[in-house]
């Protein structure tokens, strides 16, 4: 199973970078996105907010709770999105900022 993930995320960055230039921002994906970016900050952001979101609206709801298979799921869903977004969250403050992004407006870790 891991190995069609590979091959979906691979197809999927290809299209991406297929379209990279396309809009007004003509920086690389890693200079937008990798560790140490805005792009980067931005998802793990999001990450936080889903884990949290898990955590406020699943893990305690009633039909949730009547079922262990379900409840262990999510809890299992929980820890895995939290173990990306540490690794994720270290990537990003040991990388230095990108130039376009160190001057001026602050740190963006």
């Amino acid at each position: 199973m891991r190995e069609d993930f590979e091959k979906e995320r691979l197809a999927a960055l290809a299209a991406r970078r297929a379209a990279e230039f396309e809009g007004p921002d003509h920086r690389s994906l890693e200079t937008r996105y990798g560790p140490g970016s805005f792009g980067c900050h931005e998802a793990l952001h999001v990450t936080n907010l889903v884990v949290e979101l898990l955590e406020r609206e699943l893990v305690g709801h009633s039909a949730v709770l009547l079922d262990a298979f379900w409840y262990g799921k999510v809890r299992e869903t929980q820890a895995l999105l939290y173990s990306a977004y540490s690794q994720a969250g270290q990537d990003h403050l040991a990388a230095p900022l990108p130039e376009d992004e160190s001057s001026g407006r602050g740190s963006c870790h």
